[in-house]
């Protein structure tokens, strides 16, 4: 009985380690991220060029998706990306973003290596009462630069380790929902 208990509390105690060493899940690659401090502008650019989704290129996936899909992605990619604007301008307290490419200093690609759009989750939860938006929100492996616009070096560099956001039945609120994370996890790294 001891037994039971002394593995069940050692089982807690690792679980709760695990916990708080997973913390944020973008991290810094290589340069200093005091730039995210910096009172100045940047432009966004989401790169989906080297994306995966499963063991499809990103255009072969959204191909299989059907022609409305393709036609559509140019806008649901901008209403995605509009979350990351929108929560990354209001808790960013230096560099914000802008599409006005003459007051730009900088710009912040982010370039996904994997996207899990959470398709079969979201469904689910769609379906299921009372279900929880936790399950099905796409999930997010990638990198991001900050790039200075006058230099065209690359100034910082972050990792996205599994950026996850909240189930939705549209995909591009789903992946919005992602962006709003990676935009909070960004600008709580100090």
């Amino acid at each position: 009985m001891q037994k039971k208990l002394f593995l069940v509390c050692l089982l807690g105690l690792f679980c709760s380690v695990n916990f708080l060493i997973a913390g944020n899940p973008v991290s810094v690659k290589s340069g200093n991220v005091s730039v995210l401090k910096e009172v100045s502008k940047a432009l966004l650019e989401i790169d989906y060029s080297s994306a995966k989704v499963g063991n499809l290129i990103f255009n072969d996936y959204l191909a299989a998706q059907g022609e409305d899909y393709v036609r559509d992605w140019p806008r649901e990619s901008e209403t995605a990306t509009s979350y990351f604007r929108a929560r990354f301008n209001k808790k960013s307290k230096g560099i914000k973003l802008t599409t006005d490419e003459s007051v730009a200093s900088y710009k912040i690609r982010i370039t996904p290596k994997t996207i899990d759009m959470g398709n079969a989750g979201s469904f689910f939860v769609t379906m299921a009462v009372g279900g929880s938006n936790k399950a099905g929100g796409v999930i997010m492996c990638g990198s991001i630069e900050i790039i200075n616009l006058e230099t065209n070096e690359v100034v910082c560099s972050l990792y996205a380790d599994d950026v996850k956001g909240k189930s939705h039945f549209k995909d591009a609120i789903r992946l919005g929902y992602m962006y709003d994370e990676l935009a909070k996890k960004i600008c709580k790294l100090k």
